[in-house]
């Protein structure tokens, strides 16, 4: 027992950039003791035969018997892989060709030779995954050039030929295509007649290579049922070339290589393989997200669904390969710490899984398995030691190491990694969430991959006796509620700071079915079960976030705004995104890319990309002072207050009433530090395919979908603004964006000023006749107080009233009021009178609201029906006329108030049912 127990006592220096030695790794044996200590338990039962082969020096024999043990050993639970799916990865991947992320994904192989030749190839999946381009490269690195036609040569034009599901058929040629040369990287090529596809060479690329790019425009067309690309080419000789599907648009007439960010490398034939470093031109998370192996799922389910040895000899053979390389480049522990933690936690993640499958192939030898024994224990050293990275980071460095520590009990040192891992993860909630529960990296992306590796963890855990303490759990359910109440109402995220479109409800439902929160599980299930959440509307003071939302149905409005910061947020403080009937109306326009693309670095670091103003040209600064100073919730409208003084030029106050039948006014306030002109421009972002238009006059903006919900933006003073529909960029995934159009309102003035904005979503096409008019306020300014007269068409007629300082009575166009906010609108639906903070509202002399004391909320609904609704806090019902509100309701034959029908009594046109309490 005291020798099996020597190398618990004995340890060696830590490698340098080099190899992890035999000794290092097995422990030597010398004069009947441990001279050096193994990085192996020989306690565990079944090691007894390695050990003795260690004992005797011979180290080729105790890999043998290392593998024989792990071969024989019981199955442990490997958890999952990262990516059980990756297009290509089972025929690209062996040869190393590899392609990051979804900026281009691999369709097929097409063959033409020297005999001019036209193929077609189906192409479905691609263009209702959303990418309308396509990307051409050579397949095997030979001397073979091929060209295609394109879509400026006469004849054998590119051509993408659409199905729809209504039954008809369209066929469309290329908007752009081009190609790129690496011999000639400043070079356009966007005028010539042919495509040309090349590669030769060892590397990522050479002088040789040249890749072809192809775009369609595919806005406002029908669902598509099928799609075919044909393209018409001949080559020297027989050359294969792969096709990809490609999200990313451009203008062919500036394309080149050197401002092409690629996506795809090719090492095809050389003997080096992956050299596992950062390609020229690449973007820049290629070199963290190739060594995280994503391809190590389909490379292994291939294996174990088909038993071919091919795919166990190409994943062994690139995890050894990697090894090697990667053992040399990082002096702390080489395959175990290289490139960053994160890119090592997410390897060990996959490779997990995948030598559980592969333990057993013939491919895997004594040395390999030695070598990726040896890269395991040495990450698993790193994880415990590192704090490298943000939140998720460490999170998924301490999930990873706790997986090590089941999976691997022979590690000497596997009880300290579970140990730490465990201890790590019951504080990390308080770390990475504010005390509202909001997550601290600013991205919905984030947090969901955050709460969803949670659930991930505490179900691994649970299969092997441990849980989360209550506390835990109560954080978790906290960070789950906030992802609930941010989620749009069709389920998807609103997709702030760096982050792209995802469903949520999976990890909704999964958080709610973990913790047992029935709120949770009803919005992840669309409603399929659990129980509705019993609020709509929410504010996270502490995240600096609010969400006004009208309910919890697909069809529902919502509005988020948000002065939230991190280290993957935006300069995008007091934006809004809006979302109604079905549709983000209003989106945060992406993130595209973490590289230094020019579309990517507006997106991300640029206020104008955002629904917000931008002051003087300069994005925003996010470590000035701001807050959402207020948030007024009612069930008939929510009213929100913030501002920040991100803008180094002013004070941006932003003020929004939101009414839950779908319609927001916007009011921004902005006082400048300091004299002189500065420029304030407002912009209101749309999708790719939304068609927006600007009308003469109103400078209103309308979007133009081809089906489904549109929205008008309207300024109040179109004297005032400069308007126009700008060039932006909506990147709605990762790794692919489409140019965009956004409306812009400059104003260039000394001193305060204001922008009042009317946002009103339609089921349909927007209404034309949709106009604001500002309305003269008695004592005031527009800076003091602001009213507005609103034509909203087909819907109606309303008036709104806010504000800004004092509470003081007003008149504005028919009506006298003495308190902070006001709307009233009257349609086809009846008449709704909004207020707050105030006691009487009058309309040409005559009582609307008048009661005894303050209001802080009230909404007043009369339909026509006769049902009058009034829902405010604070109220009580009464029909004492001395304490009682009296509301103008002449029609109302019912009283509801707060959802409870109450009796009422009437004088004259006036009803008294409810007081402040």
């Amino acid at each position: 027992m005291l020798l099996l127990g020597a190398p618990l006592l004995v340890t060696v220096s830590p490698a340098e950039a080099r190899p992890l030695s035999d000794r290092s790794f097995f422990g030597e044996w010398k004069n009947g003791a441990w001279v050096a200590g193994s990085r192996l338990s020989y306690t565990e039962p079944g090691l007894t035969a390695m050990q003795n082969a260690v004992k005797a020096g011979d180290h080729a024999l105790a890999k043998r018997r290392l593998l024989e043990y792990f071969r024989t050993r019981p199955p442990i639970s490997a958890g999952t892989f990262s990516h059980p799916d990756w297009p290509g990865a089972v025929e690209l991947t062996a040869d190393h060709i590899w392609t990051l992320a979804g900026g281009e994904v691999y369709i097929d192989t097409l063959t033409v030779g020297p005999a001019e030749t036209t193929v077609t190839t189906d192409v479905t999946s691609s263009v209702t995954g959303g990418r309308s381009g396509f990307f051409l490269m050579s397949r095997y690195k030979d001397a073979v050039v091929a060209n295609f036609h394109s879509r400026s040569k006469g004849e054998g034009k590119p051509t993408l030929r659409l199905t729809f599901t209504d039954g008809s058929a369209k066929t469309l040629v290329p908007t752009d295509d081009t190609h790129i040369w690496a011999g000639h990287p400043g070079n356009v090529y966007g005028d010539k007649y042919l495509l040309r596809v090349a590669d030769q060479g060892k590397g990522p690329f050479t002088a040789a290579t040249s890749k072809a790019y192809l775009q369609f425009d595919l806005d406002g067309l029908p669902k598509v049922k099928k799609a075919e690309l044909t393209l018409t080419g001949k080559a020297d000789a027989r050359k294969q070339v792969m096709l990809f599907g490609n999200g990313e648009s451009f203008d062919e007439d500036t394309r080149t290589w050197n401002n092409t960010v690629q996506y795809t490398y090719s090492w095809q034939g050389d003997p080096d393989g992956f050299d596992w470093k950062q390609p020229a031109g690449a973007d820049k998370e290629y070199y963290v997200q190739l060594p995280r192996f994503y391809f190590a799922g389909p490379l292994a389910a291939a294996y174990q669904r088909t038993g071919d040895e091919k795919h166990a000899r190409a994943l062994i053979g690139i995890m050894t390969d990697f090894i090697k390389d990667a053992d040399a480049y990082d002096s702390d522990e080489g395959a175990g710490s290289y490139p960053n933690s994160l890119s090592v936690a997410r390897r060990i993640q996959n490779w997990i899984p995948a030598y559980e499958i592969l333990r057993k192939s013939p491919s895997l030898t004594p040395e390999a398995n030695a070598e990726i024994l040896k890269a395991f224990n040495r990450a698993g050293l790193h994880l415990q030691e590192s704090t490298q990275g943000a939140p998720n980071w460490r999170q998924t460095q301490k999930v990873v190491l706790l997986h090590l520590a089941v999976y691997f009990p022979e590690f000497r040192v596997a009880d300290k990694w579970r140990a730490d891992a465990l201890g790590f993860l019951e504080g990390q909630l308080d770390d990475s969430t504010y005390p509202d529960g909001g997550y601290w990296e600013a991205t919905d992306g984030y947090a969901r991959g955050y709460a969803s590796q949670y659930v991930d963890i505490a179900l691994f855990m649970r299969q092997h006796g441990i849980e989360f303490s209550s506390a835990t759990k109560g954080k978790l359910r906290k960070l789950a509620r906030f992802l609930m109440d941010q989620t749009f109402p069709s389920g998807y995220n609103a997709m702030y700071g760096d982050s792209d479109t995802k469903d949520m409800r999976s990890t909704l439902r999964r958080l709610g079915e973990l913790l047992g929160d029935q709120e949770l599980i009803y919005v992840g299930t669309s409603g399929g079960s659990g129980r509705k959440p019993a609020h709509t509307s929410s504010l996270y003071p502490d995240t600096r976030v609010a969400v006004s939302r009208s309910g919890w149905h697909a069809q529902d409005s919502y509005l988020r705004l948000n002065i939230d910061r991190g280290n993957h947020s935006h300069p995008d403080e007091l934006a809004v995104t809006v979302y109604a009937h079905g549709r983000p109306l209003l989106p945060d326009m992406g993130t595209f890319t973490y590289s230094q693309d020019p579309r990517a670095e507006w997106l991300r670091k640029s206020t104008e990309a955002h629904n917000t103003i931008e002051i003087d040209n300069k994005a925003q600064d996010s470590k000035a002072p701001g807050a959402i100073t207020h948030m007024v919730t009612n069930p008939v409208f929510d009213r929100i207050g913030a501002h920040s003084e991100a803008s180094a030029g002013a004070l941006h106050e932003r003020s929004i009433l939101a009414l839950h039948s779908g319609l927001w006014l916007v009011s921004d306030r902005l006082k400048p530090k300091s004299g002189g002109a500065h420029r304030y421009e407002q912009n209101w972002h749309f999708a790719s395919d939304a068609e927006p238009s600007l009308r003469s006059g109103s400078k209103a903006a309308a979007t133009a979908f081809g089906t489904g919900a549109n929205i008008t933006v309207v300024p109040a003073d179109p004297g005032q603004v400069s308007a126009s529909l700008r060039a932006g960029y909506h990147a709605p995934y990762m790794y692919q964006v489409q140019d965009a159009k956004y409306a812009s309102y400059v104003k260039t003035v000394t001193g305060g000023t204001t922008f009042d904005t009317l946002l009103l979503p339609s089921t349909g096409a927007a209404d034309p006749s949709v106009a604001v008019k500002r309305l003269p306020v008695s004592g005031a300014t527009p800076f003091e107080a602001t009213a507005l007269n609103l034509n909203l068409g087909a819907r109606g007629e309303g008036v709104y009233y806010k504000s800004w300082n004092k509470q003081a009575s007003r008149s504005f166009g028919p009506y006298d009021y003495d308190g902070k906010m006001f709307y009233t609108e009257t349609g086809a639906a009846g008449q709704t009178v909004v207020m707050m903070s105030g006691t009487s509202i009058e309309h040409d002399g005559a009582t609307l609201v008048k009661s005894p004391v303050e209001v802080p909320d009230l909404a007043v609904r009369v339909g026509t029906d006769g049902t009058g609704r009034i829902d405010g806090s604070g109220l009580t019902a009464s029909t004492d006329q001395a304490r009682a509100i009296a509301i103008a309701a002449p029609g109302a034959t019912k009283v509801v108030l707060n959802g409870t029908q109450v009796p009422f009594t009437r004088d004259g046109a006036l009803i008294y049912a409810a007081a402040v309490a």
